[in-house]
């Protein structure tokens, strides 16, 4: 019988597998949206209705406003509320339906903001937070935005902007301090992945580096006796930099 000699990785191998793992693992940690086809960016944009029987005989129907109509109707199954309907506004149509696991947690949340009757919004949740949000934006009652949160931020988002099917934008919310930055990423060439020549900060302006000071003119008090003076320095003319320059943040500066 032939004997292979027995070897071991080297450390360096070892370190790179570990990494791998670690990697994987926090990839897996994201939900991946219940719409997904592919890994190319393909999304099934159907927006399905999980089944909530509000008619049911044991349904239990809450009048708030005194009209005789139902504004919330609590549907239970064994003794435990199963899913909720509510009728936020009091206008007689429904604008969510919510879903609780088997603790009693809300699980899922389908929202009708435009009140046609169809779900504009599906949050998927994780022991009671939200983590993806998909939505219909443009009114062709197909998804077309998915949005991925870190507790309760908005961390990432994609999009199928022109209702093919497949994602062309990439968002990346890149400041949590302001959840309207964010650096975009789009696929023009029509390859399935974002186009490096694409990317556009939407608040590169607002949170870049900080403007420079400009050191003190030679002789002033800050500089010490006998030092050379800054070569440097900025022109006489030159604006003065804003007073809070030097105290911004250290998340204002650029990436």
């Amino acid at each position: 019988m032939t004997r292979f000699p027995l070897t071991w990785p080297s450390p360096r191998c070892l370190l790179v597998a570990l990494m791998t793992a670690a990697v994987a693992s926090c990839a897996s940690s994201t939900p991946a949206p219940s719409s997904a086809k592919s890994s190319t960016g393909e999304r099934d944009t159907a927006v399905v209705h999980e089944p909530c029987e509000k008619d049911s005989a044991s349904a239990q129907k809450v009048d708030v406003n005194g009209d005789r109509m139902p504004d919330i109707i609590h549907v239970k199954k064994d003794g435990r509320e199963v899913c909720r309907v509510v009728d936020l506004n009091l206008d007689g149509a429904i604008d969510a339906f919510i879903y609780y696991d088997g603790n009693g947690v809300e699980r899922r949340r389908e929202s009708d903001f435009d009140r046609d009757g169809r779900a504009d919004e599906i949050a998927h949740y994780e022991r009671g937070a939200v983590v993806l949000k998909e939505r219909e934006t443009n009114f062709d009652d197909k998804l077309d935005t998915w949005d991925y949160y870190e507790g309760p931020r908005l961390a990432r988002r994609e999009r199928d902007s022109d209702g093919d099917g497949i994602i062309d934008q990439w968002w990346q919310f890149n400041n949590p301090n302001d959840p309207r930055c964010a650096v975009v990423s789009t696929d023009q060439n029509t390859d399935g992945k974002p186009d490096p020549n694409s990317v556009v900060d939407l608040c590169a302006e607002s949170y870049g580096a900080p403007k420079a000071i400009p050191p003190p003119p030679p002789g002033s008090a800050s500089t010490p006796a006998g030092a050379a003076p800054a070569t440097n320095a900025a022109p006489a003319s030159a604006a003065p930099a804003p007073a809070n320059a030097a105290s911004q943040p250290a998340d204002k500066k650029g990436p």
